[in-house]
Formats: C-alpha cells, structure tokens, sequence
C-alpha cells in the first residue's frame, strides 16, 4: 500500500508541475466546475431512482408479491443492460490506467508492484465512481428496508459486476488496440438483444433479473462476479508482465506522427489522433463546417415522410429517406474527399503516417458523425418500430459498403476546395465522379432492396441491405488496402494536379 501511494504522489508532482497545468487553469477551472454539475446530477438521479423504478410498470412486480423487495426486484430486470451500455461506453471514453514506468525500470522495484499499481489505478477510474453517485442514495434505502444480509450481499455482487466490466475493459482495449470493429460488434449485439427482447423471442430482462437477484436470495452467489474480476485481473497482470520490458516499451513505428492530441480520439492511436485533426479542420474552416451543420438539419428530414398517412408502410421511400439521413454528411463530405486537402496536399505527402491510416482516419469520421446521427434518429421509432429497423439496416450499408464507395469516387479527379466560402449554391470541385457517386450510393441500397420485394418481402429487402453493410464491414481491412495502394500509385499525379490548380 506504501508503494501505491509513492506511485501516485510521483504522478501528481508530475501533472502539477507541467507546464501545461499552468497553461490550461482556467480550462481546468470550468472543467472542474462542470464536474462538479455532473456529480450533482447523478446523485439527484440516485435518490430519485426509487420514484423511477415504482413508476415503470412492470407485470408481476408489484407491492403486493414481492413486499419491500418489489422495487429491486424491477431494477435487477434492466441490470444487464445497463452493464453491457456501460462496457459500451468504457470502450470508447475510458483511457487505460498508465505509469512512466521507463524511469522505474532500471530501480530496484519489483516488475510486479508497477504492474499491480496500473491495474489499482484503473478502479479509481472516474467510470467507476459514476456507479456509486447513482446507487450509493439507492444502496442506502436497500439497507433500511430489507435485512442486512440481502443487502449487503446485492451490494458487493453489484460492486463485483462494476470492477468486472472495468477489468475486462482493460484487457479488451489492451489486446485489440481499440479496435473500431470490436465497438461497432458491441453496439450491434446490444441492438440485437434489444430487438429480440422486444420481440419476446429471447427474454433478456429475465435473465437479468434471475442474476441480480440471486446476490439477495442466495448471496453465496456474489462469489461467481468475484471469481470472474480476479480472472481478468490476472489475464491484465498476465498480459502486462510479458510486455513490461525497456526494449519493447521504446521501440517506436514508422507510423508515429508529431501531432499529440488531449481529445478523447486521441486514445485511438495514429488513426484516432488524425480523426481528431480532421474534425478540427472542419470547425475552423467555413466551407466543411456548413456541410456538418446541413447535415444536422437533414436529420429532420424524415419528419416529411415518417408521419404522414400517404406514406405509412412505403418502405421504398423509408430506405431513401433513411440513406439520406445517416450518410448525407458520408455523401457531401466525402465526395471531396482528397479536395479538402488540396492546399496543403504536399504536406501530407511528407507526414510519417502511412495511407491505410489516412483512409482509416476518414471512415473513423464517417462512423461517428453516421453513427451519431443513427442515434438521434431512435425517437422516429414513435412513428413505428419498422423506421428503426429500415434507418439501422441503411445505416449499416453506409458504414459497410457506401463510405468506401464515397472515399474512393472522392478521390478520383480531385479539385481544389476554397475553404472560406459556404456551401449554398457553390459549385466549386464539383464534377463527373461527384454524379457517378450517387449511382453506388442511393441506387444500390435500393437495387438490394428491389431484390427482397422480387421474393414477396419487405423486411427480406431491407434485412439484404443490413446484411451487405456488415459484410463490406468485415472486409473494410481490404477495402481500405485498396484505396491506400490506389492513392499510392497516383499520389503524385494528384499533387501535380493540385499545384497546376
């Protein structure tokens, strides 16, 4: 315990003495300030979940079987899910715990204390204390109305579960290299629960619900989330023991690039710090950033066909207007893809970066301005769960098979894009290849979709569409070589043309 406490007073001298803690106060300041809110909001909602939980309907739960357990017992149903978002959102936001431990290599201290630091460091993640803001004013009302024993054997099988997603975390992000693949797998598979569980075919709340409330009903149960945290701890001390060497914590790539991002994206690696950059160039620069801003408009754009009787059920135009809500961002971005860069294109030319990550960086870009607008797209399932299913499967296809189609239509005859001027009305960089672009991506989705009405079937159509956007995702590796060998062979062509502009 002395020694953690050593490691974490070196780390604090270490931050408080740079130069950039000086630099970013007042940055710190309203950070801190708005943490602050963040706190008082989640504690709000913990001393209000009782309310919540008596107010949510559910069948068979109610005062009257179950007593003062009732609302526990209706929580427990939506436990699982609530941990699987949380994983979800751990893999994107939660940076792994991390030591200079180079200084600390060469010093008499064991290998296995720095280790053992690391992974203590990640339960002081501030996605672990989130969990108890919420539940401690929960916990507490537990505690005073069932006996001790169900309590206090809910609460560590609960506490269990939290560290349990936060040590598989760990050892997740460390094996796969934040891979985006990996997040875009648990995002599906969290739709898909849902979606099954909509349609009673897999009853999920009850498998929640039979899980949590063995941790009261029986708590020698508590010992299985326990056993299951240790194992990934291990797995972490494992994995971290075999890697913490000097000639393999310094041995640099040739795709290290000078720029160091503080931005969440940053965490991603080379391609996570160029996405970064990217969307930085679009705020900064007038033309770019009106194509963001239209593309927000445009998320209303279904509210002219999703609502109205004429169209109810005319799935033809639910798939053309879902393309045009979660890719027109992919469309009008990408179909001036490499003109963006055209002022500065030589420069990118010299950078230590290689072309796949340059490619990688744009469709890291296109999946999350498409996947944010999926998200706020959800609340048009109030006009029928089948807008959902249409919007999610044409989103896939997007990702999948319509954004490599858009990066490599962007990048055939590139024009110079002045980037002050708006977007309205402006024609500039605008050729065939930008006409070309609509045929893949607004007639194929619907050519697949014909397909599925020739066999006597909607759903079939717009499951083809769905179904082909995952496996041009599996193949993105290879899409995303074949660009990078494309621009490799025309990258000077390309400058020459630039320069000539």
């Amino acid at each position: 315990m002395k020694i953690f406490f050593r490691f974490l007073g070196i780390e604090w001298k270490e931050a408080r003495r740079s130069p950039l803690w000086h630099k970013n106060l007042l940055v710190n300041l309203v950070l801190g300030i708005s943490f602050l809110y963040l706190i008082g909001m989640l504690v709000a909602l913990g001393v209000l979940l009782d309310d919540i939980l008596i107010k949510i309907p559910v069948e068979g739960i109610d005062y009257n079987t179950f007593k003062e357990s009732f609302v526990l017992r209706r929580l427990d149903r939506f436990l699982l899910y609530y941990f699987f978002i949380d994983l979800i959102i751990r893999y994107f936001m939660q940076k792994l715990p991390a030591l200079s431990v180079q200084p600390f290599l060469h010093l008499p201290i064991k290998r296995s204390k720095l280790i053992h630091y690391m992974l203590a460091k990640s339960v002081m993640s501030p996605m672990n204390w989130f969990h108890w803001l919420i539940f401690i004013p929960f916990i507490g009302e537990l505690f005073s109305n069932l006996s001790f024993m169900e309590s206090l054997g809910w609460t560590i099988g609960f506490a269990s579960v939290v560290y349990l997603n936060n040590f598989l975390l760990t050892y997740l992000k460390r094996t796969s290299d934040v891979d985006y693949r990996v997040y875009l797998t648990m995002l599906a598979s969290l739709v898909t629960l849902i979606t099954l569980d909509w349609y009673d075919i897999v009853d999920f709340q009850s498998v929640s619900e039979t899980v949590f409330n063995s941790f009261f009903l029986q708590p020698i149960t508590v010992l299985i989330p326990i056993a299951i945290g240790i194992g990934f701890y291990y797995l972490n001390f494992k994995y971290l023991r075999s890697n913490l060497y000097m000639d393999r914590l310094s041995k640099s790539t040739k795709s290290e690039i000078t720029y160091v991002g503080a931005g969440v994206l940053s965490r991603f690696g080379v391609v996570g710090r160029l996405t970064e950059l990217e969307f930085k160039f679009i705020w900064r620069n007038k033309r770019p950033r009106s194509v963001l801003l239209i593309t927000i408009l445009f998320l209303f754009y279904g509210l002219l066909v999703f609502p109205m009787e004429e169209y109810s059920g005319n799935y033809l135009m639910y798939v053309l207007f879902s393309i045009i809500i979660t890719g027109m961002f992919m469309l009008n971005y990408g179909q001036y893809l490499l003109g963006w860069e055209g002022t500065h294109f030589d420069h990118i030319l010299t950078r230590k970066f290689s072309f796949e990550d340059y490619y990688l960086s744009k469709f890291m870009l296109f999946a999350i301005v498409s996947g944010g607008a999926m998200l706020l797209s959800i609340p048009y399932a109030y006009f029928g769960w089948k807008i959902l299913f249409v919007l999610f499967s044409v989103f896939l296809y997007n990702l999948g098979l319509g954004s490599h189609m858009v990066m490599f239509f962007g990048s055939l005859n590139p024009k110079k894009i002045d980037l002050s001027q708006g977007t309205v009305f402006n024609w500039q960089g605008v050729g065939a290849a930008q006409f070309l672009l609509i045929i893949p991506v607004m007639g194929l989705p619907l050519g697949l979709f014909g397909i599925g009405v020739l066999f006597g079937s909607v759903d079939l159509g717009v499951a083809i569409i769905g179904i082909s956007g995952i496996i041009g995702l599996i193949g993105t590796k290879l899409w995303i070589s074949l660009l990078a060998k494309w621009l490799i062979a025309q990258r000077y062509k390309i400058s020459n043309d630039f320069r000539n502009q």
